[in-house]
């Protein structure tokens, strides 16, 4: 429990903080952070960074962030990680569990693996003690797994022995003539397993037709869901009104201040944004899979879609303002948020448009909202007021 704390405090000081891990004024995405061949670090070691580098010796536990990962050392406890590229070479001694676009293991795990990602590589000569839990668009294992595994995939590969069972949801699965499963392989998908004829399965092999979603009238389901958006639309207007006030009067100066950041930093606060709307939902399947986590990842996404919700408020109040501005009228806070909702709202009806519209809105006030909270927590650092 104590680890998954440690993550969760992480992750808020990565989307709500960034400045805590700044050496200097430098954006976290400029920091490169690197344990060097020798040093060892006799306590658990984090890691925020454009990317991370760990080649040193680390006698704790690891937690690693960063648009690219690399593990070539050693660490004596279990390593947490996520990243755009996620590389472990080293060893673990313990537990591993990563979140990647791109997952690869070639070193030697002491215990279990937990990972997510677009694509997942356990390839050959990487050694994973215990059991095994994966979910990825493609997964290939190519390494000896100690006990179960677990996998949902889009296709799957395996190339070497599992010593246990393997329960998979698949788009596809093949068996090379590498392959050999101890125990039961069970498989949900809609294909037959591709299974070498030199592949070995001990025990019996389980084909099983995944859940069908139930018929519905298409005609209905399409006017349901657009009197749906059209009703939801009224509300969230009406409701993003009442929160709009409430942030402008019980938060002038952080509202003025994410408003002349997005003005200011249009370009870095979308960069932001983005960052941060791909690395939470990853880190939230991260900490589903590894039970203890749940109730964290719970919090994390509840606590990431009220963000999302409130944030995109920024924007939309920088776009009232910008139209008041080029009518050449004098700007006025509740007048710049209502149109700025209204056109908002109208914008979201239109197909596709509205979705990109949607998709702009929300990571622009994301990232804002985390340029702005830096930049509060580096004045409040340096009057000492925190």
């Amino acid at each position: 429990m104590k680890k998954l704390i440690i993550i969760f405090a992480a992750l808020f000081l990565i989307f709500l903080a960034p400045a805590t891990f700044a050496a200097s004024d430098n954006e976290i995405s400029q920091r490169d952070v690197v344990l060097p061949v020798g040093q060892v670090v006799n306590r658990d070691y984090f890691a925020i960074g454009r990317s991370v580098e760990i080649s040193g010796t680390v006698n704790g536990d690891v937690y690693a962030f960063g648009g690219q990962v690399l593990v070539d050392g050693k660490v004596n406890g279990d390593l947490i990680t996520a990243g755009g590229t996620v590389r472990v070479s080293g060893e673990v001694t313990q537990d591993l569990r990563a979140g990647g676009g791109q997952v690869t293991i070639s070193g030697k795990i002491g215990r279990n693996i937990t990972v997510g990602g677009g694509n997942v590589e356990i390839i050959e000569g990487a050694t994973i003690a215990g059991s095994a839990v994966i979910g990825g668009g493609n997964v290939s294992l190519a390494a000896p797994i100690g006990s179960n595994v677990k996998i949902g995939a889009g296709n799957l590969t395996i190339s070497n022995k599992i010593n246990g069972d393997l329960d998979a949801a698949v788009s596809s699965i093949r068996l090379t003539s590498k392959s050999e499963i101890v125990g039961n392989l069970t498989y949900w998908s809609n294909n037959q397993a591709s299974i070498d004829k030199e592949a070995k399965v001990i025990g019996t092999v389980t084909k099983k037709a995944p859940p069908k979603a139930p018929e519905t009238n298409a005609g209905r389901v399409v006017r349901g869901v657009a009197g749906f958006n059209i009703f939801s639309s009224l509300v969230g207007l009406v409701s993003s009104f009442i929160i709009g006030l409430l942030l402008i009067s019980l938060f002038p100066k952080y509202t003025e201040a994410a408003v002349n950041t997005l003005r200011k930093r249009p370009w870095v606060s979308l960069g932001f944004g983005f960052l941060a709307l791909i690395l939470t939902p990853i880190i939230f399947v991260v900490l589903l899979i590894t039970v203890l986590g749940i109730p964290l990842a719970f919090i994390l996404l509840g606590f990431y879609l009220i963000t999302i919700y409130l944030t995109r408020l920024f924007t939309i109040l920088w776009a009232g303002r910008a139209i008041f501005e080029r009518t050449g009228n004098k700007t006025h806070e509740i007048w710049a948020l209502i149109i700025g909702l209204v056109i908002y709202y109208l914008l979201g009806l239109v197909p596709i448009v509205g979705g990109i519209v949607t998709f702009l809105v929300v990571i622009s006030g994301l990232g804002t909202a985390i340029l702005t909270t830096r930049d509060f927590y580096a004045v409040a650092r340096k009057s000492q007021s925190i």
